[in-house]
């Protein structure tokens, strides 16, 4: 048991010494292209600085939990799956619609995950940590508490693992430039995609997502295709030269490891006292 424990640790800090030396090329990449033509310049290196920490936070309590939590749901997708294929011809025409659909589908499932840590208060909590950062950049992108991770393995995988079955790519590198999509909608950059910004999810339309602008509240959930907030009434076209201030409306500032670590444990405690104190003056109780 104890050669087993000391393996899986093993495991997780070489994964997230791996993922941590490719994400920080694609930091420096990306933090050269916002240099070029930024959407809010003077940015403070000290929040870049602690992304990239975070990252580390991040990467490692997400290789410790998420593979375990993956391991659960897998006998029962195996046991109840409807398995639907996905599967598209060899081929790069093929693989990129395959690529294409199973985005579809994934976002589908993220916009509603995502749409309700905005809605529900519990969940909120866990994800405020992501919409605290008045820096938008594409550091941003890690910037997510390490409970997000295995959030989604029950409020995504779990969905998609019983209705659809992929069948294996056969272009990787094809899958992995459109997971790079998730850096790319952070970069800091004045970049409009014009007609293509009810079709695609861009740096602009998603920093609208970000804002603390009250009208911007609860908009643009979409990763990839904004085709869902179109369909479900969340969707905010920015104009060509909107781009507005982020972070939280309150100006709650979780730049700290701990701080940032602990907050929703610290929320689901204030919500539970609330709670208790609401069911102990509640009159129908006594």
């Amino acid at each position: 048991m104890c050669c087993r424990s000391m393996s899986y640790l093993l495991d997780a800090l070489s994964s997230s010494w791996q993922q941590f030396q490719l994400i920080c090329v694609i930091f420096c990449a990306g933090l050269a292209v916002e240099s070029l033509l930024p959407a809010e310049g003077g940015q403070p290196l000290k929040h870049v600085g602690f992304n990239i920490l975070y990252t580390v936070i991040f990467l490692l309590l997400t290789n410790l939990l998420a593979p375990s939590l993956m391991a659960l749901i897998r006998p029962w997708i195996e046991q109840w799956g409807v398995a639907i294929p996905v599967e598209f011809p060899d081929g790069f025409a093929g693989q990129l619609g395959q690529v294409l659909v199973f985005l579809l589908i994934m976002d589908f499932f993220y916009y509603w995950f995502h749409r309700a840590q905005h809605l529900v208060p519990a969940l909120w909590a866990q994800h405020k940590l992501h919409h605290s950062e008045t820096s938008l950049n594409i550091t941003t992108s890690s910037r997510h508490h390490w409970l997000e991770e295995p959030f989604r393995v029950f409020a995504m995988w779990l969905p998609i693992g019983l209705l659809f079955q992929q069948r294996p790519m056969t272009i990787a590198w094809l899958w992995s430039f459109f997971l790079l999509w998730g850096y790319v909608i952070h970069l800091n950059v004045r970049l409009p995609l014009g007609p293509l910004t009810p079709v695609l999810c861009g740096p602009q339309l998603h920093r609208i997502h970000h804002s603390r602008l009250p009208e911007h509240a609860d908009r643009n959930f979409a990763a990839f295709f904004p085709i869902f907030d179109l369909l479900f009434g969340t969707y905010c076209r920015p104009d060509r030269n909107t781009y507005p201030a982020t972070g939280l409306h309150d100006g709650e500032d979780l730049n700290g490891v701990f701080r940032s670590s602990l907050s929703p444990f610290r929320d689901w405690l204030a919500m539970l006292g609330r709670h208790r104190d609401k069911s102990h003056h509640d009159p129908r109780k006594h």
